[in-house]
């Protein structure tokens, strides 16, 4: 949705993000793949999962100097990701605990993210519905 305002550096952090983040539960699930696929193709980016060599800390760490506005997108979209497959779990929920901290942001803002997600897949799955009669 809004990951076209990173530049390509900003990018390669947030997918390297979304593998840690679909690694974390230890099931990168067929949603979390059409997700990852839907990133690469709205950047214009091809990314190999493989060669990520970056560890979850070290994204962040780099991620945390970049604009608020930056921060608050790659939480926005990392937390969709998250939610693609309808299983948050504790693991992928203390990552981005971590880099909400690390960015200065509060769980409020997690909270909105998450819950305007929800509503957006709820939405969505009532339009595929109308759709498909």
């Amino acid at each position: 949705m809004y990951l076209e305002a990173l530049n390509n550096r900003e990018k390669e952090l947030f997918l390297s993000l979304a593998y840690n983040l679909s690694a974390a539960d230890k099931d990168y699930s067929p949603e979390e793949r059409v997700t990852v696929a839907s990133y690469c193709r709205e950047m214009g980016i091809d990314f190999d999962m493989s060669k990520v060599n970056l560890s979850v800390d070290e994204v962040i760490d780099e991620i945390s100097s970049c604009s608020t506005q930056i921060k608050r997108i790659i939480i926005f979209e990392a937390m969709r990701l998250t939610l693609a497959d309808f299983d948050y779990d504790e693991d992928e929920r203390d990552i981005l605990k971590k880099a909400l901290e690390k960015f200065g942001l509060d769980m409020s803002f997690h909270d909105r993210c998450e819950a305007l997600i929800n509503e957006f897949i709820e939405l969505q799955g009532k339009l595929n519905e109308l759709i498909e009669e």
